[in-house]
């Protein structure tokens, strides 16, 4: 939990690697995908209580991103060796506590957006390995993919997307790129959702593995915030990149931010 104000942060230890979290009706309560569960975390107690919810019994793949919609949660997993396509997007709904997979055949499932259009929805998916961003089109009632298409060409991105968030318009996502070369700067890119244009690009200096955004909104201002990663990169790469494993921030072009994802119940 990092004070923006303070720079003050405090870490959270949790049996397990948790992928996504989603903020709940209670305060300090988070709903987590924990390995390949989903469970609920007090920040003010540091108290963890299973759900029951047992996503999967495979232990080549573990939960990564996901977020909170509308009467449930989508999210996907990851081939925890970046190799096979083994993994899956699912959608737990809170009002029938029904886990369904939405569309499997995926490497490693990463950020999501959740639009709603005419009677249906559209998803923007990443498929991190493959290099996708996808534009899923969904039914009502988010049980199947019924078109699939890609929001840029995988040869025309910098490296292999990552996590994003939507745009403050809702019609255009903000994607960041995880780079394992050895580079020093890293890149994120605002996609206009209809075209893949790309909108507006950020550079991070010193740490080229960009892992997610999150606009916010300090002092008085729309910034942006970038999280990025230093698990696993050699000594090589991190001379290069001494930024490496920080969290950036950067100022905007927007004038509001995005509208925050729907809060979770807590289910008894």
């Amino acid at each position: 939990m990092l004070d923006l104000a303070t720079g003050a942060n405090t870490s959270h230890t949790l049996p397990g690697r948790p992928g996504f979290f989603a903020e709940t009706t209670e305060p300090g309560v988070l709903l987590v995908g924990l390995e390949r569960r989903l469970v609920y975390f007090d920040l003010l107690r540091g108290a963890l209580r299973e759900t029951g919810i047992e996503v999967t019994g495979d232990e080549r793949v573990i939960i990564n991103d996901g977020v909170a919609v509308e009467g449930g949660v989508l999210f996907g997993t990851k081939h925890l060796s970046f190799s096979q396509p083994v993994a899956a997007l699912y959608y737990y709904d809170f009002s029938s506590r029904r886990l369904r997979t939405i569309a499997g055949g995926q490497v490693c499932s990463n950020g999501k957006f959740l639009r709603r259009e005419g009677a249906g929805f559209t998803l923007v998916d990443i498929d991190s390995m493959p290099k996708a961003i996808h534009r899923l089109r969904l039914d009502e009632g988010l049980t199947a993919v019924q078109e699939t298409s890609l929001v840029a060409p995988p040869e025309s991105l910098p490296s292999f997307p990552d996590g994003l968030r939507p745009g403050p318009d809702g019609d255009s996502v903000i994607v960041a790129f995880y780079n394992p070369a050895a580079v020093t700067d890293g890149v994120a890119r605002q996609f206009r959702i209809a075209d893949g244009a790309v909108v507006c690009e950020w550079s991070v200096p010193g740490s080229p593995r960009v892992t997610c955004p999150e606009v916010v909104e300090f002092g008085g201002e729309i910034r942006i915030v970038f999280t990025t990663a230093v698990e696993g990169m050699p000594e090589d790469s991190r001379r290069l990149a001494p930024g490496a494993g920080a969290i950036y921030m950067a100022p905007t072009p927007f004038r509001s931010a995005p509208a925050p994802p729907p809060l979770a119940p807590v289910l008894r």
